[in-house]
């Protein structure tokens, strides 16, 4: 509009150079003066409205509308100068064209009809013979410049329609954008759901002005949606007890969670009984949105009385979408909670295994020790029967009765280990003499054994000790019975790693991540030869890293085993004085 102004200026200008021309002519010098003053004074007013204030209110289309009828009336006095008929058609076209753009159809049809007439006022006024096919011609040129400027004006107003609405589009979901990231930010931060509903609901409540907030999640066990504690009235979480609603009983709450479609409740006062929970709590209004991730159903959220006002579709489709990131993290957070609960549960199923391990193990020692003392004093030569029979039975149940005190001891330190209960008594052992030693009490045909340097110590426990190289070198002589078994002890830098290799078939690559667990065999139950419980080398593990040591597996150069133990060395000693072997 304010270009229109300028240019009108522009056009007066014009209008006075060409009444200067046609000053010696019969000028009606009072007519001209009138209309030059009127059209500059509405031009000046026009000058000093701020037209991008007025334009956008209900006065603007009339303003301009009392502006070009004007405009057009000074035309019309101007164009009865001799002189200015061929100046003034142009410019009524002007006008016509700036109502077609800035007016709407029935104040630019005024518009169009005022040129219309003036032009023929004009023509039947003027001075010159009336000319019928130049009037028609100018009358059917204003028509068609006003038919396009109007088809333009109303694209343009389209135009302005879809700006504004994709504008009002556009911040609306900046707001949701910016409550969903406010929403993702707090439950982000959670770890139980106890910790995240309060301020998960106090936050949508304060963006939808409402006073009450509820979340109710699907317990799919039994097909029920559970209150969850707190319920947000009125800016502050209470607690709100036990509550659960079923399913398959219909109501408000079910039919949206089912549906999962969004609802907006009014009236709920006057229909409390129908409204189940909603009208428990005294509701007035309300609106409910499901709790969906994807097709999965996680329940419905529901926030009641507004502050002032009363809810519209808005606060409804802002509800439905930030229930969207809710229900994910709601639905994680409930996921990690089973999970949590169920893991608490098998430690404590674990707990009382172990702990009825522990109880039967040392009950049963008990007896077991009376039965192989009575049993070694009959074996006993002053007491042991006449009958090979009998000598043979005592033998075997002599055995026997030791393989189930190994068995016992065995599940005592498994109990132990689990527990971190496992004493520990630490000193200096002499490893050539101790290898020696143990190595006597198996009996082993091809057994070598290699310590350098002889005095070799490490800083252990004895007992503990024997244990696992007598498991170590146990399996060598079960799984490896006719090749040569090796011991080599070697210091490296200020540990000692001490290496039992045999010569078998070695260990399967699909059992090197499960061989030291417990209970694990390399044959299966249904076809295993050898016996044993799979204890063994979880012990030797659990015991080594109990006295600040290692154990790994590695294979043996040409095929086979090869188990090294690493220990704290007791006092320092020269470097590994032979190869390590590499791990295969």
């Amino acid at each position: 509009m304010r270009r229109a102004v300028a240019l009108t200026w522009v056009v007066l200008a014009i209008l006075a150079a060409q009444a200067v021309r046609q000053w010696e002519e019969n000028f009606d010098e009072l007519g001209f003066a009138i209309a030059v003053v009127v059209m500059a004074l509405v031009l000046l007013a026009s000058s000093l409205i701020d037209w991008y204030r007025v334009m956008p209110t209900h006065r603007g289309p009339w303003a301009t509308l009392g502006w070009t009828a004007s405009i057009s009336l000074c035309l019309v006095v101007v164009g009865t100068q001799p002189g200015m008929e061929t100046l003034t058609p142009p410019m009524f076209f002007g006008v016509v064209a700036l109502s077609g753009l800035v007016l709407d159809r029935f104040k630019h049809v005024l518009i169009t009809i005022l040129a219309v007439a003036s032009l023929a006022f004009l023509a039947f006024t003027s001075n010159q013979p009336l000319n019928l096919a130049s009037l028609l011609v100018q009358t059917f040129s204003v028509i068609v410049v006003a038919t396009a400027t109007a088809l333009m004006g109303y694209e343009f107003e389209q135009e302005s329609t879809r700006s504004a609405r994709r504008l009002t589009d556009l911040q609306r979901q900046r707001a949701d954008f910016e409550r969903l990231y406010a929403v993702s930010a707090t439950l982000a931060g959670a770890e139980s759901l106890s910790e995240v509903l309060p301020e998960l609901v106090g936050r949508i409540c304060t963006y939808l002005n409402a006073q009450v907030g509820v979340v109710m999640l699907y317990v799919p066990d039994s097909h029920e949606l559970k209150l969850m504690d707190p319920i947000w009235v009125t800016g502050y979480p209470l607690e709100a007890g036990d509550v659960s609603v079923s399913v398959s009983a219909g109501g408000v709450l079910s039919q949206v969670f089912k549906s999962g479609k969004p609802v907006l409740l009014d009236q709920i006062a006057e229909r409390s009984d129908s409204y189940g929970i909603l009208g428990d709590l005294g509701l007035k209004e309300a609106m409910v949105a499901p709790l969906r991730v994807e097709q999965f159903k996680v329940g419905v959220i529901a926030v009641g009385d507004p502050v002032d006002g009363s809810f519209g579709r808005d606060q409804l489709e802002a509800l439905s979408s930030l229930g969207a990131p809710a229900a994910l993290v709601l639905s994680q957070l409930g996921r990690y909670e089973a999970v949590a609960e169920m893991t608490r549960r098998l430690e404590e199923v674990a707990q009382m295994k172990t702990d009825f391990v522990s109880v039967v193990s040392h009950e049963l020692r008990t007896p077991l020790t009376s039965i192989i003392g009575s049993l070694d004093t009959v074996a006993r030569p002053e007491l042991a029967p006449q009958a090979e029979t009998a000598r043979n039975l005592l033998n075997t149940a002599r055995r026997q009765a030791g393989r189930l005190q190994r068995l016992i001891e065995d599940l005592l330190i498994v109990s132990r280990l689990e527990r971190n209960a496992v004493p520990i008594q630490l000193e200096k052992v002499v490893l050539e003499k101790f290898l020696s030693e143990l190595a006597a009490t198996l009996q082993i045909p091809d057994l070598s054994i290699e310590v350098m340097p002889a005095d070799l110590t490490v800083l252990s426990d004895p007992d503990h000790l024997n244990r696992i190289f007598l498991n170590l070198l146990e399996n060598a002589i079960k799984y490896a019975p006719s090749s040569p078994v090796e011991v080599r002890a070697a210091a490296r830098g200020n540990r000692v790693e001490v290496a039992v290799s045999d010569h078998g078939a070695g260990i399967p690559s699909d059992m090197r991540e499960r061989i030291f667990h417990r209970f694990t065999q390399l044959e299966g139950s249904a076809t295993r030869t050898r016996g044993g419980t799979g204890l063994g080398l979880n012990i030797v593990k659990g015991l080594a890293e109990a006295m600040h040591g290692s154990v790994e597996l590695i294979d043996t150069p040409g095929g086979g085993a090869t188990f090294v133990v690493s220990l704290p060395l007791s006092e320092p000693a020269p470097a590994l004085a032979y190869p390590r072997y590499s791990v295969g």
